[in-house]
């Protein structure tokens, strides 16, 4: 990361732990306030999204971390570009609904 970089989450528990609070203020990694409970317009966590549907809807699903990492890679090789290019494009539609709402969902 580059030295204007600023760290965002999204307020997740884990995000949120001691142990990684203590970190970044070692580190001195500037973040950026967030909102609790706000809407998430990371078009990746929609990837993720997908992808977890995809995983979820397979007869045998995955036992082991190895079979969830080919499982995902597999799922990830079918997953249209289409789809991810349209949850990109929706961005300033989401975007415009969120400001509209005030943020709210």
């Amino acid at each position: 990361m580059g030295a204007d970089a600023i760290f965002m989450d999204d307020n997740a528990r884990p995000h949120k732990a001691r142990l990684v609070r203590s970190y970044l203020e070692s580190e001195t990694i500037p973040q950026m306030a967030w909102p609790t409970r706000s809407p998430d317009l990371n078009p990746i966590e929609h990837v993720w999204d997908m992808l977890g549907r995809r995983i979820a809807g397979r007869s045998v699903p995955p036992d082991t971390l190895h079979e969830l990492q080919q499982a995902l890679l597999q799922e990830r090789a079918l997953l249209l570009q289409q789809a991810i290019n349209d949850t990109i494009a929706s961005m300033p539609r989401r975007c415009q609904a969120c400001i509209s709402a005030r943020g709210y969902l």
